[in-house]
């Protein structure tokens, strides 16, 4: 048995399903935001993955409940460029505890140790490099 649309039948369903306009232009700006974002990320991970000066904590002893001596192990890409570089300290608690920012000075390899004091009002439990860039 088959189906019999009348007119009417036409018009009711016309009214309650409406053609659809206008959508694509949102296809079209979605598709150029997401060209651009992912650009930018790509961007932003390739120029941000290789920094030109980097530093982390190789070791550290408390040596007391004022002061911590921190081993920073700082690596540049252009080992002439000296780099200015900041240690904090943490309790227990993770306050912070003491912060002592230190020159690395220009040398001739691209890994180079440097061992700073730092004294601080409470005793520390941990230590970390804040930042490390280019002086």
């Amino acid at each position: 048995m088959e189906a019999v649309t009348t007119e009417t039948d036409a018009e009711r369903i016309a009214r309650r399903y409406p053609p659809r306009r206008g959508r694509r232009w949102w296809v079209v700006a979605a598709v150029v935001l997401a060209a651009v974002l992912g650009s930018w990320l790509v961007w932003t991970a390739t120029h941000h993955a290789n920094p030109p000066v980097a530093g982390h904590v190789a070791a550290f002893d408390v040596v007391s409940d004022t002061q911590i001596d921190v081993t920073v192990t700082v690596q540049r890409t252009d080992p002439a460029q000296p780099a200015r570089c900041e240690v904090t300290t943490q309790a227990v608690t993770y306050d912070t505890v003491g912060q002592l920012p230190f020159d690395v000075p220009p040398g001739t390899e691209r890994l180079t140790t440097v061992k700073v004091s730092v004294n601080t009002f409470k005793r520390a439990t941990t230590a970390d490099v804040a930042y490390c860039r280019p002086a």
